[in-house]
């Protein structure tokens, strides 16, 4: 999260560069610029201000010479940020055993409250407090001493979890269920009517959009200034649903003919009476022989998995129905009408309507679906009101498995499991028929649906997510009964009409005008993006004019930019137009430098216009009759020259393109919590699950650094030491499996002390012990006791401070406590990726001598890298960090193969098996996202949103591929290019197409080509200046990578 510091270092250093002479106004210029970056990213103030005069002493220091000036600054900001950022301290393992103890302060457990709805990938929409209880009925529970937890892992429950590198949610594997006491809780309400909010623990992280950049933020640093993240698009498939199962436990009687009746007693392979005495549901014995010659089976008798439909009823029931054994859009489509609209007795369903379209729909369903006629009566309530009624104890009793049971509906409606769990065409006519019977479709973009049941409600918001639809949620009291209200605006009410629409013509008339009414209206708060400043600068940046993209690309985009706000609709079409062409400004500025005469290549009206405005902005200057462009005009032309155009709008696009949008903060209350206990969910990988409609965070240090020391040959043991922290043993003992590496936890004991002695033998086989130490939410006196006692029964050689970047400045403080209290040797600073203020953190921790060691850049397991201030204020500054890039390769790389690597850099070759192994490190490296800003020029070249998506996919082929050759065509592929039969009976044995060996020939090639070029590069000594320079412009050139 700190490329907009990196992009203010790197304006600041081309301004110099590129300026012909540095007067006054453009030195003074380039320090605002530096001040608000270096205190945008939370760094100390004084230093800041002291970094300021130094530059301004040296710009106007006239013993240096002007030609020599620029350079002079440029070293002077460079060696004076690296100073700031502290020194290269590198941690050191020895080659006797190495303990290492980790310290710091935590947060509570990180969850929610029990009622909070989790949309599962699966469709269904559950409280995760009935979650936890379904699962803790399968899988042992596990005692904290704060709490429980359920592993779940073998249990394939998948969530939809939002990536914030690229802004879309995804379906990621929840891990484990947790139930911890906690009382005190923050409800977060968000803009998105009056009762739509989300009880959490004060630590719960959200996502928040600040200046076009996702960060993380505790709900209890929340402001109301802040935009987080709430779900537009869930994309759930669904399956077909089968409900002969729940069918089967109802007393029911099938109806069979002969041939089937006897097959299905010959199968069982009994007697009657045998089978008499094994039914469930008791019955005659004469009565049940005479049943059965009559072809009337109890329904428990029957295979139902050969049927689709039934012909059935119940015991005393007078009528056969027929009932369809899958839930499929006719029946939705019914239960929709029956949850609007309609009451259950014990013995009929009827269902009430003004709607002509609703009465013919439910007698053709009736009919087709069950058999049954429709009896209508006259409702003495208005003159066009009728009672639609199915007289059917049977048709009662079936629809009893989706929740509908005789009585009031009220405040315990729900929407049936099964719906939404089905596919989007069942979803889709379940929608339909309930909002044709309560739904409101207004003049004015706007959709109303109203229930006295909360659950319902907002289970509906999320379901709509599934056609990228939103909603809002208020609460109104109506003759002291409270009701809840769904409203559908703007451009998902256009949505709504396109994609789901109603059987009601006159509801449907309304509807269909949502979409003009738009042109006029616009697209609604819920797809407008709160991008700030950013939308000034980069426009700056390109060197467009606001008038030109008024003209050609979005019309009264002045106000956009304005605002701060700006519609993902003509956020694409601006991208659109950056890509198509370079800025008016540009243009002139580059005709003006080229001395070009641009009263023949512009208009009048354009150059009058433009001129007078560079001219006020003292970017051009009239001498005479001629137009130059002053100091600031040159330093202006070679920032927009130099700007990384890709890079840039690619940023943008993701979120144009994202399947979530930006809600602002309405209130945050501190509140007490209703219930016991709180609970939470682990997800791989993204650490987030959606909750009421919120996207949420969870997420470890110690695992990470163990998995990046056991790449590197080391034999780690992790021990759990924390007995205070809820879960802390267990957590430490999930990374630890998940991730091969050996635990030694003792959950149940209260002694850090004792479990380090009953160990400790154990562990001297280990050449890496790391050491999770008890966490507090201070550092208090008992925590500093217990922490010198464990260090006197340790003796570690290093003692780490793990601390959070969001802390910024506060980490100063922090780790001077912990320095002054224990004598800590160094500190990893995390979720660099997730907060503006970890160049704060950064040198906070060097301010107190205390060196940073490691920090990490993500979730996933080799998010964790080693700092070394030189090569990140390189990557901060757009120069890349290759050293970076081969220890990260280390990280994803077991130790045998790094040679290998090595050997292969050096000689300028590759495999093919290398080709596939390489790529799928890549994934585990966090991606091309990641790796490009550690080459050097790369910066800008655009990468394909879903390349390594794809790439995952091809890699499955690609091995199928490998196992069909010989070891001669995998380690000289150029055969292939060949001989083309080779092609041929390779992509015959691997069962692939032809057009797949090309790909992995393509991928071959292009890796190829870089380690040729990087044939003299050192992995252990780094790129000296010449092959650095050689390789940016080499990649420089990139413009786009294809898979």
């Amino acid at each position: 999260m700190l490329e907009k510091l990196g992009q203010a270092l790197k304006k600041a250093t081309d301004k110099i560069a590129n300026a012909l002479f540095l007067d006054r106004d453009l030195v003074e210029s380039i320090i605002r610029d530096l001040q608000r970056a270096l205190i945008e990213a939370d760094m100390n103030i004084p230093l800041v201000k002291e970094l300021s005069e130094k530059i301004r002493k040296a710009a106007f220091d006239e013993r240096i010479k002007e030609i020599d000036k620029k350079e002079h600054i440029i070293k002077l900001l460079h060696d004076e940020l690296s100073s700031i950022l502290g020194e290269y301290k590198p941690l050191q393992i020895q080659k006797k055993q190495n303990r290492i103890m980790f310290l710091g302060l935590y947060g509570a457990g990180k969850c929610v409250h029990g009622k909070s709805n989790i949309p599962l990938s699966d469709g269904n929409i559950i409280q995760i407090e009935k979650l936890y209880n379904k699962y803790s009925e399968k899988f042992k529970e596990e005692e904290l001493e704060d709490g429980r937890i359920i592993n779940i892992s073998n249990s394939n429950l998948l969530v939809p979890s939002f990536n914030p590198k690229t802004s879309k949610i995804e379906n990621k594997k929840a891990t484990h269920l947790w139930k911890l006491n906690k009382k005190e809780l923050i409800e977060i309400k968000a803009d998105n009517g009056n009762d739509f909010s989300i009880k959490v623990t004060p630590e719960h992280p959200f996502f928040a959009l600040k200046n076009g950049q996702i960060i993380q933020i505790r709900a209890d640093k929340l402001t109301e200034n802040d935009f987080i993240a709430l779900p537009r698009e869930i994309e759930i498939n669904g399956n077909p649903i089968k409900i002969s199962e729940k069918i089967k436990d109802l007393d029911l009687y099938i109806y069979l003919n002969k041939e089937e009746t006897e097959r299905i007693i010959k199968e069982k392979n009994k007697t009657i009476k045998e089978i008499h005495n094994t039914l469930k549901n008791k019955r005659n014995y004469c009565q049940l022989t005479t049943d059965i010659k009559k072809g009337k089976i109890p329904i428990e008798l029957v295979n139902l998995d050969n049927f689709s439909s039934i012909r059935t009823k119940l015991k005393n029931a007078i009528n056969i129905i027929q009932f369809p054994l899958f839930l499929n859009s006719e029946l939705a489509e019914f239960l929709g009408y029956v949850m609007g609209d309609g009451h259950l007795d014990k013995n009929y369903v009827e269902i009430v309507t003004e709607d002509g379209e609703i009465i013919q729909r439910m007698v053709y369903l009736s009919k087709n679906l069950f058999g049954l006629n429709v009896s209508l009566k006259r409702d003495t309530r208005t003159k066009s009101m009728y009672k639609l009624v199915l007289s059917s104890s049977t048709l009662v009793k079936l629809i009893s498995i989706f929740g509908l049971n005789p009585g009031k509906k009220g405040k315990k409606l729900e929407i049936p499991e099964e719906i939404l769990k089905s596919n989007n065409e069942v979803v889709r006519s379940f929608i339909r028929a309930y909002f044709d019977c309560d739904s409101y479709a207004s003049q004015g973009r706007n959709i109303e649906l109203s229930s006295e049941s909360n659950i319902l409600i907002k289970q509906m918001n999320l379901l709509l997510n599934r056609f990228n639809i939103a909603s809002t949620i208020s609460k109104k009291i109506t003759n002291n009964v409270p009701y809840w209200r769904l409203y559908i605006k703007s451009k998902s009410a256009e949505l709504y009409a396109d994609k789901i629409g109603y059987l009601i013509e006159k509801k449907q008339k309304r509807a269909n005008r949502y979409r003009i009414i738009g042109i006029n209206q616009g697209c609604g708060d819920q797809e407008m993006l709160p991008l700030g400043k950013i939308l000034k600068e980069i426009r700056e940046s390109l060197g467009f004019s606001i008038g030109e993209i008024q003209e050609n690309a979005v019309f009264s985009y002045g106000r956009y930019e304005e605002s701060g706000f700006i519609s993902r609709e003509h956020l694409r079409k601006l991208i659109e137009y950056y890509r198509g062409k370079k800025g008016r400004f540009f243009q002139i500025l580059d005709s003006i430098s080229n001395n070009e005469d641009i009263y023949e290549k512009y208009s009048r009206e354009v150059i009058n216009g433009l001129v007078w405005f560079l001219k006020n902005q003292e970017i051009v200057n009239k001498k005479g009759t001629k137009i130059i462009l002053t100091n600031k005009g040159e330093s202006y032309l070679q920032l927009v020259k130099n700007s990384n155009l890709n890079e840039i709008l690619n940023n943008l696009e993701f979120l144009s393109e994202s399947n979530v949008f930006w809600s602002s903060v309405k209130e945050i209350n501190k509140i007490t919590n209703d219930q016991d206990v709180v609970y939470d969910l682990t997800v791989e990988d993204n650490h987030s699950f959606i909750a009421e409609g919120f996207i949420v965070h969870n997420t470890t240090t110690i695992g990470k650094l163990g998995n990046y020391f056991a790449k590197r040959g080391n034999k780690v043991a992790l021990v759990g030491l924390d007995v205070h922290r809820p879960a802390a043993a267990e957590q430490l003992k999930q990374t630890a499996d998940k991730n091969n590496l050996t635990c030694f936890i003792e959950p149940k004991e209260k002694s850090a002390v004792k479990i380090w002695k009953k160990y400790e033998s154990e562990l001297e086989k280990y050449s890496l012990v790391l050491i999770d130490t008890a966490g507090r939410h201070m550092l208090d006196e008992e925590l500093i006791s217990e922490i010198k006692e464990l260090d006197k029964s340790i003796k570690p050689t290093e003692r780490i401070l793990v601390m959070p970047a969001d802390i910024g400045q506060a980490a100063k403080r922090q780790s001077k406590e912990f320095q002054d209290a224990v004598k800590i040797s160094g500190v990893i600073i995390t979720r660099m990726d997730s907060s503006a203020k970890g160049g704060g953190a950064i040198t906070a921790c060097n301010e107190t001598k205390a060196g940073v060691y490691f920090i990490t850049t993500g979730e996933k397991i080799n998010d964790i890298e080693e700092f070394n201030p030189s090569s990140f204020l390189s990557r901060l500054l757009g120069m890349g960090d290759l050293q970076a890039l081969i220890e990260k390769i280390k990280s994803v790389t077991d130790e045998k193969n790094q040679e290998k690597i090595k050997k292969n850099l050096e000689e300028g070759r590759i495999s093919l098996d290398d080709v596939v192994e390489q790529v799928k490190a890549m994934g585990s490296m966090g991606g091309f996202d990641k790796i490009k800003s550690m080459i050097p020029g790369l910066r800008s070249a655009k990468i394909p949103e879903n390349a390594l998506e794809s790439q995952q996919t091809k890699i499955a082929k690609w091995e199928h591929i490998l196992k069909s050759m010989t070891k001669e065509e995998k380690e000289n592929p150029e055969l292939l290019k060949e001989q083309h039969s080779r092609i041929n009976r390779i992509a015959s044995g691997a069962g692939v197409a032809n057009s797949e060996i090309k790909s992995l020939l393509k991928q071959y090639d292009m890796l190829n080509e870089f380690i040729k070029n990087q044939s003299d590069f050192d992995p252990e000594k780094g790129m000296n200046q010449k092959q650095m320079m050689k390789l940016a412009k080499k990649f420089g050139k990139i413009k786009k990578m294809r898979f």
